[in-house]
């Protein structure tokens, strides 16, 4: 890397205009005081540029701020480069600009200029029609000095009226929050809650609104890749070649960016791999509390014992199995002892019966997930590593997820990441996420982090202070909110749909969730033949007790 061990820090500031890792150190500025007004005197037009590109670079540049411009040699030349510097000013953005000049008959004269209409106050003249951006009139005006009345209609806001000034933008689809009909014209081709918070805005200053559409994936949209170098959609409005992105982005001080007013919320989610069900055991375990469920054993255990004294192993072990499944028994026991037994084992079975009966039907219908990621807690215990875009790493807060995020290139490869293996997950917009990964497989957790969402517009932009007024305005009267819940009334309802579909999903019940029952019936047909050897008993008991238990580990 570079040596910058021997620069000055107002000289570190201005190349940091021009390297994103110098700017990473000098990302504080914007908090720095700016000066307001700005006096320029200069001999030439290119001298000018370079004066008004050296303020540019400099810790008090203002382009809001007020800037009178002299030519040094105003006695000699009169006011013949009026134009030249007012048209210079415009090319570095400085909209509250006026020329300083006296004119060899009417002596001191101001000239102003207003690029997107003819408004003005009374005290200026019109004197001058240039062609803007577009072909678009650039009004050159005018005024004489007169005593004590200098000030007045000096500075006046040029914003108020642009006139169908042209306004670019870019944009790409981006579904819910832009969505592009390519069978429509205009601004009408683009729905979504991004979109109408645009139209909204640009109708009501009276604009033209030319908007690059790009075709590929929201990938496209681009940001500041490894090297510092910007690319994508957002290089096109830091170079200037685009004013405004019609897509959204989250609240972050970039480089060579502003960002308007912030109009909505979102955040990041992830996905990952589905834990899974739980297995058919654990949820017997859980039926009941442990302590509950020691005191059955206990009982069970007192009572196997006994019926097994008095009828031998066989026989008390499938008597147990008959009264906790509720199965009638073949024959009531011959001995008092045992029967006193099996009553109260019915007892307790049949006060415990409502409970468990209920769990019991539904272990085959209805499936139990395991714990899936969730929350930010979850993720972090988890020790997941994190894939996630190259554009999202400087937007990651929390030190322990940005320890472990691994940077790809394009949504698919993060996705195909957590298909592949178990241990990882996706990072992304919530509801990008959502709409993106419909598989089966794939969970998608709650809000990681909250972000902030606002437009990105081109520095130093003239219109940006009446178009974030505007958008302040738009989210104080409630439309962004109205806009949101109407976009997003469709992904509600079929996620809504989709939940209760889930709630009342059942399994349907076939013959190979019940064939441990048909084992125990078969054994016992076994055991009640006399032609039985004891052994050949005891092996098809323990068979089927080992079918069993691989059936509730399923």
């Amino acid at each position: 890397g570079e040596d910058y061990s021997n620069l000055h820090d107002l000289e570190l500031f201005t190349l940091s205009r021009y390297s994103f890792t110098l700017f990473k150190r000098f990302s504080f500025v914007h908090l720095l005081w700016k000066l307001n007004h700005f006096v320029v005197i200069a001999s030439s037009q290119p001298l000018l540029r370079l004066l008004l590109q050296g303020i540019k670079d400099s810790t008090w540049s203002n382009f809001n701020g007020v800037h009178v411009l002299i030519d040094r040699k105003t006695e000699e030349r009169g006011c013949v480069n009026a134009y030249r510097y007012l048209r210079t000013a415009w090319e570095y953005d400085l909209l509250s600009t006026i020329f300083l000049c006296i004119d060899p008959v009417d002596g001191l004269v101001i000239y102003t200029y207003n690029p997107y209409s003819r408004n003005a106050p009374t005290v200026w003249g019109d004197v001058g029609n240039f062609k803007g951006r577009s072909g678009h009139p650039w009004v050159l005006l005018k005024r004489k000095h007169r005593d004590g009345k200098m000030c007045n209609g000096l500075w006046f806001d040029k914003t108020t009226d642009l006139n169908g000034y042209e306004v670019r933008l870019n944009a790409i689809e981006f579904n819910p929050h832009v969505c592009i009909d390519p069978n429509k014209r205009g601004l009408d081709k683009f729905t979504g809650d991004n979109s109408e918070i645009v139209k909204i805005v640009f109708r009501k200053l009276n604009t033209t609104v030319n908007v690059d559409v790009r075709h590929g994936t929201p990938d496209d949209l681009g940001g500041i890749d490894s090297d510092g170098i910007m690319v994508g959609m957002l290089a096109e409005i830091g170079s200037g070649n685009v004013d405004m992105g019609m897509n959204v982005r989250s609240l972050h001080a970039m480089w060579k960016i502003e960002h308007t007013y912030p109009h909505d919320q979102d955040g990041f989610c992830v996905i990952t791999q589905r834990s899974g069900e739980v297995s058919k055991l654990m949820k017997i375990l859980s039926f009941m509390s442990p302590g509950v469920i020691l005191g059955n054993v206990v009982v069970l255990l007192i009572a196997l014992f006994v019926l097994t004294k008095y009828g031998g192993c066989l026989p008390a072990g499938l008597n147990i199995i008959r009264l906790v499944t509720c199965v009638s028994i073949l024959r009531i026991p011959q001995h008092s002892p045992t029967r006193i037994v099996l009553s109260n084992v019915f007892l307790m079975v049949l006060i415990i019966n409502a409970s468990f009966q209920g769990h019991w039907a539904s272990l085959l219908t209805i499936p139990v997930s395991r714990p899936n990621i969730r929350t930010v807690e979850d993720l972090k215990n988890s020790n997941y590593t994190i894939y996630g875009s190259r554009f999202i790493t400087d937007y990651i807060y929390d030190p322990v997820l940005r320890s472990r995020f691994h940077e790809v290139a394009y949504y698919h490869e993060c996705k195909q990441q957590v298909l592949a293996t178990p241990y990882t997950a996706c990072l992304d917009d919530c509801l990008h996420l959502y709409l993106g990964s419909r598989e089966k497989t794939l969970h998608r957790s709650r809000r990681i982090q909250q972000t902030i969402q606002v437009y990105a517009t081109r520095e130093n932009w003239p219109m940006f202070n009446r178009v974030t007024d505007v958008i302040r305005t738009v989210v104080e009267a409630g439309l962004v909110n109205m806009w949101r819940k109407l976009n997003l009334r469709k992904v509600y309802m079929a996620w809504k749909r989709q939940r209760l579909n889930d709630k009342r999903k059942f399994r349907i019940l076939r013959i190979r969730h019940i064939t441990f029952s048909f084992c125990i019936l078969g054994i016992e047909k076994i055991h009640d033949s006399p032609d039985t050897p004891p052994r050949q008993s005891w092996a098809e008991f323990y068979s089927t007790l080992t079918l069993s238990a691989v059936y509730l580990l399923q």
